[in-house]
């Protein structure tokens, strides 16, 4: 009960070996402290990735919708319908490959 009381009165921090005592609660107090830094830088990094893999994901659904749009457009018969409006034809006639020898 004796050594309850004088915890309780503060006596550990004010007798003889007190300065022992203070470096200990020092070293915790900091421990403590850098632990708590550690958590919430944890905590922000987590959010961030969070963010970017939802960013990501995005971009990756834009890039799909893109390349699908592209693949549309570069249909032989989009372009024909699209040329027709210019007066613009499929030729009848097969490509010749032109053979220049020097």
């Amino acid at each position: 009960m004796k050594n309850f009381l004088s915890f309780v009165n503060i006596d550990f921090l004010a007798g003889k070996d007190s300065l022992k005592n203070w470096r200990m609660l020092l070293f915790v107090s900091v421990l403590l402290m850098f632990t708590i830094y550690s958590s919430h830088s944890a905590d922000q990094k987590i959010f961030l990735i969070t963010k970017l893999n939802k960013e990501v994901n995005t971009l990756n659904s834009v890039s799909v919708s893109t390349k699908l749009d592209l693949m549309n457009v570069k249909m032989e018969s989009k372009v024909t319908s699209r040329l027709k409006d210019i007066g613009l034809s499929i030729s009848k006639y097969q490509p010749i490959k032109l053979i220049i020898k020097d």
